[in-house]
């Protein structure tokens, strides 16, 4: 077996994926994108209904505020675990911001009736952690917790 692919043979390979998606119909990325998604609402049906407004759901929950958990953003940089959270200024009251290593719990925002609970994508040191509320948006850094040291541990006899 030789370590590298002749060239005409990946071209070959490539037009034929392109030629045949379904049923002998040239391939078309609107027919990829619809059967995506259906199978996502198949499996997932909870999955597309975050980002869509539906009437029948408006109908159903007409006392349901709009919450923040919608609009807020988690991510993560070398060090850092940050969280921001929208919040309008005009209804902006310090929140109680309660940390462990994997959540973050956001108590007291205008818009939102039970606490915010975020999942963090990496475990973090909550006494390193800092809030600041500026123009409109809450944002939490948190710093990450860092590999474990190697331990060694002795085995006494009995």
């Amino acid at each position: 077996m030789e370590p590298f692919f002749n060239p005409n043979d990946i071209q070959s390979y490539i037009e034929n994926m392109r030629k045949t998606f379904m049923n002998g119909e040239p391939f078309n990325t609107e027919d990829v994108q619809k059967k995506v998604m259906e199978s996502l609402d198949q499996f997932l049906p909870d999955f597309l209904k975050q980002g869509k407004a539906s009437s029948a759901t408006k109908a159903d929950a007409p006392s349901q505020r709009t919450t923040p958990t919608a609009q807020s953003q988690v991510f993560e940089t070398h060090d850092f675990v940050i969280a921001r959270i929208p919040i309008r200024p005009d209804n902006y009251y310090p929140p109680k911001i309660l940390m462990d290593t994997y959540h973050l719990y956001v108590r007291g925002l205008p818009e939102q009736e039970s606490e915010l609970k975020l999942q963090l994508p990496a475990p973090i040191r909550p006494k390193n952690a800092k809030a600041e509320y500026k123009d409109g948006v809450l944002e939490v850094r948190m710093l990450k917790r860092g590999p474990e040291p190697f331990t060694e541990i002795n085995v006494s006899d009995m």
